[in-house]
């Protein structure tokens, strides 16, 4: 599989993804039959390991941990539930194109700043934290000394796609 990468920036958002494509695939188009969104144990068992292993990274720089807000959890969950559904890879959605503000202010989450990284195609929290370290743009969101919060959600799709979301947050009521 050959690995995509993408980053982009904003005032108040930082974005960076992460995916694992076939050479020519284009995640923008809609698939012939959507695949539904599933939400398995195994899926928040990976979504909690994920977040241990971005404070782990983060403790190591000496940078200090991010508590876990479900409102930004449910923001990636319904975020990685529509890049499922719709058949697309990417921090701006193809038919609203809302990005990681605009789902944060939609899901009612208050904030100086937000970031975002996403992966697609990664196995374990391991394989998907590593790669986003490994990535200066991902890199610099985890590690960023501004977040206060952040959310990690995992999910599936019927056709067996994964997607892997994190949102970071710097709230305006911590």
């Amino acid at each position: 599989m050959l690995s995509r990468c993408c980053l982009a920036a904003m005032l108040t958002v930082c974005t960076g993804c992460f995916s694992q494509a076939a050479p020519g695939e284009n995640f923008t188009e809609q698939p012939s039959e959507p695949a539904k969104c599933l939400t398995t144990e195994e899926a928040d068992r990976l979504a909690d390991q994920a977040f241990q292993l971005i404070n782990l990274e983060r403790a190591a720089e000496g940078v200090s941990p991010v508590a876990a807000d479900s409102k930004l959890a449910k923001i990636a969950s319904n975020y990685a539930c529509r890049m499922v559904e719709l058949g697309f890879f990417g921090h701006r959605d193809p038919i609203t194109d809302d990005g990681p503000a605009n789902r944060s202010i939609a899901g009612k989450y208050r904030f100086y700043m937000v970031g975002e990284n996403l992966a697609e195609g990664q196995e374990s929290a391991a394989d998907v934290v590593r790669l986003w370290m490994e990535s200066t743009s991902h890199r610099d969101i985890i590690l960023g000394r501004h977040w206060k919060e952040a959310g990690v959600a995992v999910r599936t799709g019927s056709d067996g796609s994964i997607y892997w979301v994190a949102e970071f947050g710097d709230p305006i009521d911590f």
